[in-house]
C-alpha cells in the first residue's frame, strides 16, 4: 500500500468519525430533530424525536410526517410543504399523536433543502415540545373566560377606573346607565356619567382610594343616564394595582326603585289595616333586607305566594263582612305556620305573601307549604257557618330565579297561577318555562297587532251551495293569518286573542272590506255577481258607529249592498237583542241581508228570531259531525229546519263532510249546505277558478271532497 492509499484511508476514516461526531451530538440534542425528501417522507430521525413520540427512529424512517399527526395538523402540515417548496423557512405549532394515542404539541421549526442545482430535495425540522405549556395556556384560556362570563352575564354593574376613566364595564352597567359599553370607555371622564350634585362626593372618593387614604368604600351617588334622567346608585369600589398603577374596580346597583319605595313608605302606614299582617309595601322592604343578608351570608330564600280559592263566591254568597272575617282566620293560621323569623303578608284582596329565610335546603320549604295547605283542611267557623277554603301556593327561590325583590314575588305569582291552573290547593315551584309562556303570547299578540301594516292577513273564500241545484248561493269569507314564521293559521288559532285584545274590531273591519273588493273585483273581470258573506263579532256588533262603518265601506268598494249578508252568531243576536234589533233594521232598510251563525248553540228560542230582519240561519256544524250516527242531533237538525221553514228562514247547514251527511240533510228538506264536501276555503285566486271550471255558476258544482283541507 502506497502512501497516496494511505492518505486516502486516514481521510475515509477521518469522515466516519466526524460523522459519528455528529450524529452522536444530534442524537443526544434536547430537541427533535428530523429531515424529510421531497415527498415529506422521513430520511432521518433523532433518538429525541424517536422518544417524544414512543417510538425508535427506525420505526419513523420511511413514513410521511404526516402520519404521526392529528387531522387538523396534517392539513397544517401539507399547506405548509407547499410553503417550503417555495424556499420559505416556517415555524408553525403541530399536534403530534404518540404511539400509545395520547397528543403531544411541539413547535416546528421548518427550513428547505435544495441541491446544487436548486431542486427541492426535502427539509430539515427542529421539534420543541411545548404539551405543558399548551396546557397552562389553555387552563388560562378556560380561567379568563370563565372569569369573562361571570362578569358579562352579571346582574351587577362591575366595572375598573384608572386615570379618571373606565378601562372596562360590564354590560349590565351599561344597561344601566343606558350606553354601550364601547361609548362608556369612549368617555372623558368617570363623572360623565355622575349628576351634578354628586360629582364633588364621586370625586373625593376616587382620590382616596387611588391615593391609598381609603383601600374600599361603599356609597350612594345620583348617576346621570344617557337620557339625561337622575338615578340612584350604589357602588362598592376596591383598589387594586393594574398594570403596575392603581386602578380601582368595583360594582354599582341602580336602587333608584328602592329609593323611591322609600319615599313611598314615609307616607303610609306599614300594616294592612284588616289582617294586621305587614302590607306589600312593607314586605317588599323586607323582602330587600332579608336579600341583602342571604347574598352577604350565601343562603337561599324563598318567597311564597298564596291566593285563596274560589274566595270571590264566599264573598259573594255571606257577604263582605264574612269575607272579611275569614281573610282575618287565614292571616292567623299562616302566621302558625311559619316561624318567627319569618314574614307573612297581605299583599292585596285574597292575596297573601311569605318570605322564607335562612334557608339552607329545598325540603325545608316544601315541608313549610305542606304544612300550609294542611292547616286549611280544617273548615273555618265563620258567623254561623263552616267554611271550606283551600289555597293555591307559588313559590320561587333567590338567587337561582332572580336576585330582586320584584322578580322573586313576580315569578312567585306566575308560579301560583300554574298551581291553580293544575286544579288549586297545591303549590308550585316556578320554572322559566312559565315566563316563555307569558313571552309567547306577548309576542303573539304584539305580531297579530301588525298583521294589517305587514300584509300578512289574506281572506279564504268558501262557497254556500243550494241543496237541490246545487248552485252558488252566497260566498262565505274567512280570514286566515299567513304568520312569517308559523305558517297559514287558522281561525281558531288567532281569533280568541284578537277578541280579547280588542283587535277584533279592526280585524272585522279589514275583511269585510277585502271581501267587499273582491266581489266587485270579479264582477269587474266579468263574473256574475254572487252574494258575499262576512262575520262580525260580538265585539264589533257593540260599536257605536256599526252602521256607518258597514255602509262606508259599502260605498267605498262600490259593492251593490244586496249583495252583502252579514253574520252575526246566536249568543251575540240574543245577549243584545235590544240593541241588535235597531241596528239590523237600519242596515237592512239599505238593502243588506243578515243571518244567523252558529244556531242551536246558544239559548234562544226561534220566537226571538221574529223580532229580527234575519232570512237565514245556519246550523252548527257541531250537530252535524256525527251524522247519521247520533239520533239526538238528527232529531235536534229536523226540528230546526221544520221551525224555520215556518217562520220562512233559509237553512244552511255547514260542516257538510260525508255523502251520508248530504243524504239526511236533503231528506229533512235542509236548504243549503256548507263544507269540505262542496269545497274547502279557497284563497280568491282559487275559488275563481272553481268557478270559471264549473261555467260561472250556470253549471252546478259537483259534491266531492277537495284536497288541502285547512
Amino acid at each position: 500500500m502506497n502512501d497516496r492509499d494511505k492518505s486516502k484511508e486516514q481521510l475515509i476514516e477521518e469522515l466516519l468519525e466526524t460523522r459519528r461526531r455528529y450524529r452522536n451530538i444530534i442524537d443526544t440534542a434536547q430537541e427533535g430533530i428530523i429531515m424529510t425528501d421531497a415527498r415529506a417522507h422521513l430520511v432521518f430521525a433523532n433518538q429525541h424525536i424517536a422518544r417524544m413520540l414512543g417510538l425508535t427512529p427506525e420505526e419513523m424512517l420511511g413514513r410521511p410526517v404526516f402520519d404521526f399527526m392529528d387531522d387538523l395538523s396534517r392539513t397544517v402540515a401539507e399547506h405548509c410543504m407547499l410553503q417550503l417548496r417555495e424556499g420559505k423557512s416556517l415555524q408553525h405549532d403541530f399536534r403530534f399523536r404518540r404511539k400509545d394515542g395520547t397528543n403531544l404539541w411541539a413547535i416546528v421549526s421548518s427550513s428547505p433543502v435544495f441541491d446544487e442545482g436548486n431542486a427541492y430535495m426535502g427539509s430539515l425540522c427542529m421539534i420543541t415540545d411545548i404539551t405543558e405549556r399548551k396546557k397552562m395556556e389553555q387552563a388560562l384560556i378556560r380561567a379568563e373566560t370563565k372569569f369573562r362570563t361571570l362578569v358579562e352575564y352579571s346582574l351587577t354593574g362591575i366595572y375598573l377606573i384608572q386615570g379618571g376613566k373606565f378601562q372596562y364595564v360590564n354590560p349590565k352597567l351599561a344597561e344601566i346607565f343606558g350606553y354601550t359599553q364601547e361609548e362608556i370607555i369612549a368617555l372623558p371622564s368617570v363623572l360623565d356619567l355622575v349628576a351634578a350634585n354628586s360629582r364633588d362626593l364621586v370625586a373625593e372618593n376616587i382620590r382616596k382610594r387611588m391615593e391609598g387614604e381609603a383601600q374600599s368604600i361603599q356609597y350612594i351617588f345620583q348617576g346621570r343616564k344617557r337620557d339625561g334622567s337622575i338615578i340612584d346608585v350604589e357602588a362598592l369600589g376596591t383598589r387594586i394595582d393594574f398594570d403596575g398603577r392603581p386602578a380601582i374596580i368595583g360594582n354599582l346597583h341602580d336602587i333608584t326603585e328602592r329609593k323611591r319605595m322609600e319615599e313611598t313608605i314615609k307616607h303610609q302606614a306599614y300594616y294592612d289595616l284588616l289582617t294586621d299582617l305587614p302590607n306589600k309595601t312593607l314586605f317588599i322592604d323586607r323582602l330587600n333586607l332579608a336579600l341583602t343578608q342571604a347574598h352577604r351570608n350565601r343562603q337561599m330564600l324563598a318567597v311564597l305566594f298564596l291566593d285563596l280559592d274560589r274566595f270571590k263566591n264566599i264573598n259573594d254568597s255571606l257577604g263582605h263582612a264574612a269575607g272579611d272575617l275569614l281573610l282575618k282566620a287565614v292571616a292567623d293560621r299562616l302566621k302558625s305556620c311559619v316561624r318567627e323569623t319569618d314574614t307573612v303578608a297581605r299583599i292585596g284582596g285574597d292575596e297573601y305573601a311569605i318570605i322564607l329565610s335562612q334557608i339552607s335546603r329545598e325540603e325545608d320549604i316544601t315541608v313549610i307549604a305542606k304544612k300550609v295547605i294542611a292547616s286549611f283542611k280544617e273548615p273555618y267557623a265563620i258567623d254561623d257557618h263552616l267554611l271550606h277554603s283551600t289555597v293555591s301556593i307559588g313559590i320561587s327561590l333567590y338567587p337561582n330565579d332572580g336576585e330582586y325583590a320584584g322578580t322573586l314575588l313576580k315569578n312567585a305569582d306566575l308560579a301560583m297561577y300554574h298551581a291553580k291552573e293544575l286544579g288549586r290547593n297545591n303549590y308550585q315551584f316556578y320554572s322559566p318555562a312559565l315566563n316563555i309562556r307569558t313571552l309567547e303570547r306577548i309576542i303573539l299578540e304584539n305580531a297579530l297587532r301588525r298583521t294589517l301594516e305587514r300584509g300578512e292577513l289574506v281572506v279564504y273564500y268558501q262557497p254556500q251551495v243550494d241543496i237541490a241545484t246545487r248552485r252558488i248561493l252566497c260566498v262565505e269569507a274567512l280570514v286566515r293569518w299567513q304568520h312569517p314564521d308559523l305558517g297559514l293559521l287558522n281561525p281558531l288559532q288567532f281569533i280568541p286573542l284578537a277578541e280579547e285584545t280588542g283587535f277584533i274590531v279592526s280585524l272585522d273591519e279589514w275583511v269585510l272590506r277585502t271581501a267587499c273588493a273582491q266581489s266587485k273585483a270579479w264582477q269587474n273581470a266579468g263574473l256574475p255577481p254572487v252574494c258575499i258573506t262576512v262575520n262580525l263579532s260580538s265585539r264589533q256588533f257593540q260599536q257605536q258607529n256599526l252602521v256607518e262603518m258597514v255602509m262606508q265601506v259599502v260605498r267605498e268598494t262600490e259593492l251593490d249592498p244586496s249583495l252583502l249578508n252579514l253574520e252575526i252568531t246566536e249568543s251575540t243576536a240574543m245577549q243584545q237583542i235590544e240593541r241588535a234589533i235597531p241596528r239590523l233594521a237600519e242596515l237592512s232598510a239599505k238593502g243588506i241581508h243578515f243571518s244567523i251563525d252558529d244556531f242551536g248553540t246558544g239559548y234562544s228560542s226561534l220566537s226571538y228570531l221574529k223580532r229580527l230582519p234575519v232570512r237565514k240561519i245556519k246550523i252548527d256544524k257541531s250537530f252535524i259531525t256525527d251524522v247519521p250516527h247520533n239520533p239526538d242531533d238528527m232529531a235536534i237538525i229536523t226540528a230546526i229546519i221544520a221551525m224555520a221553514h215556518k217562520m220562512k228562514l233559509f237553512v244552511i247547514a255547514e260542516g257538510v263532510e260525508t255523502e251520508e251527511q248530504l243524504s239526511f240533510l236533503r231528506s229533512s228538506e235542509c236548504d243549503g249546505i256548507q263544507g269540505y264536501l262542496v269545497s274547502e276555503p279557497l284563497p280568491a285566486e282559487e275559488f275563481e277558478a272553481l268557478v270559471l271550471s264549473n261555467v260561472q255558476y250556470h253549471q252546478p258544482l259537483p259534491f266531492a271532497p277537495r284536497k288541502n283541507r285547512l
